[in-house]
């Protein structure tokens, strides 16, 4: 009797166990399917926006929608690269063999890369027949990216307009206030630096992003002729006394008014040394400011202790992101039209406002509002918005003008710059040459 019950009580233990299998493989394939049955289609998409990336949160949440509202028609089968670096080096190997992403973030000249391999995609004809996706990427949006002969490989989702944050607590102590000119800002660095203070949050690894943005702002600022060269995509020559005279300057700030860590540094380490008031200035973006009241990032109490400002000689970043591209042309239509819903979904009214949101991002137009709890909670952003309406200068950044081959060139020669190795001059000829090696590719 005692064997006949337990062999009864296993059959039932392993009927359990064969429902329940049968149950999670019924609902693992329900979300993969559509109410029809068909299977999503899926595309592919590689981000670096993970991790302690300023724009994770926001990144993530737009994924997260995107599966939501598709879920069993699309799709995204998501790469995550752990940094810019990775990410850049990653996409340019795969574009040298045609096998991006169905859609990419262009920067650093992978947009170039991708429209050179026949992968991109001429988004004009899409935006013509969408009047509603067309309204809130915007003119403005629209016509940055356009090539010569009226094609658009690239939308953005985001505005940048970009100063410098400052410590206001340290600035009084010093008894300075943000520079008007460039011998100010020099001299504010040696006051700050006599009072027991490190100036500058700069680096020098990956794109070199809170150093070259001081280097942009030098030679944007520097009357018109610095400002047009500023706003000059892929300069074919950095041998010029614009550039050179912004690498002495840069140099000065590295040896001088940074952190030890600023040489081969990556941009969190920047952002930490400012964060933690280790310095008293970071150039960078709106996207920052959602850190200044991270208590898991930044000190108790620093937002209330952060002010923002225009660079010297009135100036501002203003430009907008090169943005995504849409890397199908060797697809099927099914696949196509898959990655172009995802890109208008990536660039469109709700992810701007996530963004927005979650990260800082400006939105692409003022068709997506700051609502008046956005603005209360976020006054730095006010005052930069308002702030740049005064400007005199505004002028685009390095990573938006210069070949992905110079990006990398800055942050080898910078070590070399600081250390003695070679001279500004030199550095310019190697910035150049850079330049000139990409066009070889």
């Amino acid at each position: 009797m005692k064997s006949i019950l337990k062999k009864a009580m296993a059959l039932m233990i392993t009927l359990t166990m064969v429902f329940t299998l049968a149950a999670c493989g019924n609902k693992d394939k329900k979300s993969d399917e559509s109410s029809n049955g068909s299977k999503p289609v899926e595309i592919t998409y590689a981000t670096f926006m993970v991790g302690s990336h300023v724009s994770a949160a926001a990144e993530k949440e737009v994924l997260d929608e995107f599966n939501k509202k598709y879920e069993g028609k699309i799709k995204v089968k998501v790469e995550e690269l752990p940094s810019d670096d990775a990410y850049v080096n990653k996409m340019k190997a795969l574009a040298a063999s045609g096998a991006l992403p169905d859609v990419i973030n262009g920067k650093n000249g992978l947009r170039e890369l991708a429209v050179k391999n026949g992968q991109a995609v001429d988004l004009i004809p899409f935006l013509e027949a969408d009047e509603e996706w067309n309204k809130y990427v915007g003119e403005g949006a629209i016509n940055y990216s356009k090539t010569d002969d009226g094609k658009l490989y690239s939308i953005a989702n985001q505005q940048q307009l970009v100063g410098y944050f400052y410590n206001k607590d340290m600035f009084e102590k010093t008894g300075i206030t943000p520079a008007k000119t460039w011998d100010e800002f020099m001299s504010n660095n040696e006051k700050l630096k006599e009072n027991g203070y490190t100036p500058l949050a700069m680096m020098t690894g990956e794109n070199a992003w809170t150093t070259n943005l001081w280097l942009a702002a030098i030679i944007g600022t520097n009357g018109e002729e610095g400002n047009k060269y500023m706003n000059t995509n892929y300069p074919e020559s950095y041998n010029n006394d614009l550039v050179v005279n912004a690498l002495t300057m840069v140099q000065k700030c590295l040896k001088d008014y940074t952190t030890p860590d600023a040489i081969g540094a990556i941009y969190a380490n920047s952002a930490n040394n400012f964060l933690q008031e280790n310095t008293a200035i970071i150039a960078n973006g709106p996207w920052m400011v959602p850190d200044f009241t991270d208590t898991s990032k930044a000190k108790e109490g620093l937002a209330d202790r952060v002010g923002v400002s225009l660079y010297p000689n009135d100036g501002i970043v203003t430009q907008y992101e090169i943005g995504y591209v849409l890397c199908t042309n060797d697809k099927s239509k099914e696949e196509q039209d898959a990655a172009l819903e995802f890109l208008k979904f990536k660039t469109g009214k709700e992810a701007q406002k996530i963004f927005l949101e979650k990260s800082g991002a400006l939105p692409l137009t003022a068709n997506v509002e700051l609502s008046d709890e956005y603005k209360k909670a976020n006054p730095l952003v006010v005052d930069l918005i308002d702030l740049s309406t005064k400007a005199k200068y505004g002028f685009e950044n390095m990573d938006n003008t210069a070949y992905s081959s110079v990006i990398e060139e800055f942050s080898l020669s910078y070590p070399e710059l600081v250390y003695g190795g070679i001279t500004p001059e030199e550095m310019a000829t190697k910035l150049t040459e850079a330049a000139d090696k990409h066009k070889e590719q």
